[in-house]
């Protein structure tokens, strides 16, 4: 990761939740690609300055600058803010990837925008599932060509085994606060439908949480696989949940 400093050009309310900022950023922040984010603080004399710095997750890039989805703080255009990036790794997609199935369950589901404009531009079928709080993202945000379905709670959706048998890969987001207790779920149910046989890199979980450090340092964001435990900050965001030690 390096610093570099970014200016808010604009900020909009889209949402009751949801905000978007205009970021002029540095060049070099043009080379981040989906799932890989932002640890940025503002830099200002307000006399409150927290020691934690916060994960910006973008929704869209183009040269010199980036946007970026947030559900609360207050923030205004001219804002100058000190960032750290780029946080972890771009999500690794399958070869030959053809149709993709995201899954949003009971959060809002700007981890995946960025994902879902990048492979719609390159040909890729994009379905969405959304459900729970998910439900409530403005659907005006998302590409056109995305197809959206209604979910219920518990990774439950209109044709389901139909989805799973055709996706190439799925990539899933759970809320932060749930995320082990749902993936958990999810994995045994993509596991129904595929009789036990998923390849590698098939079912794929977004973790996020509050980071310390976002360098590892801390090894707070542990998350213990097969492999030997693994970091949220520097080897996420994006985890093959086959590979998953549920406790």
């Amino acid at each position: 990761m390096r610093e570099t400093q970014a200016i808010i050009e604009r900020v909009r309310r889209i949402s009751a939740q949801i905000q978007q900022l205009d970021l002029s950023v540095d060049s070099s922040l043009n080379q981040l690609q989906a799932g890989q984010t932002l640890y940025a603080r503002l830099l200002e004399n307000t006399g409150w300055n927290p020691y934690l710095r916060e994960q910006w997750i973008p929704v869209a890039v183009r040269a010199g600058q980036m946007i970026i989805e947030l559900t609360g703080g207050t923030y205004a255009p001219g804002q100058v803010v000190s960032i750290l990036a780029p946080l972890g790794h771009p999500v690794p997609l399958r070869p030959h990837l053809t149709h993709l199935l995201m899954i949003a369950e009971d959060t809002m589901p700007t981890p995946l925008i960025w994902l879902a404009r990048t492979l719609i531009a390159r040909g890729v079928a994009v379905t969405l599932v959304l459900g729970g709080l998910a439900l409530e993202y403005p659907l005006e945000l998302l590409p056109p060509e995305v197809e959206i379905l209604r979910g219920d709670s518990d990774w439950k959706w209109p044709d389901q085994i139909d989805t799973l048998s055709w996706a190439d890969q799925v990539i899933a987001l759970a809320p932060s606060y749930a995320q082990m207790t749902a993936y958990e779920g999810l994995y045994y149910t993509i596991a129904q439908v595929h009789q036990r046989n998923i390849p590698d890199g098939y079912i794929l979980g977004l973790f996020y949480q509050r980071l310390a450090c976002g360098a590892g340092a801390c090894q707070a964001c542990q998350i213990a696989t097969h492999h030997g435990d693994r970091l949220i900050c520097a080897d996420g965001p994006a985890f093959d949940l086959k590979e998953i030690i549920f406790r």
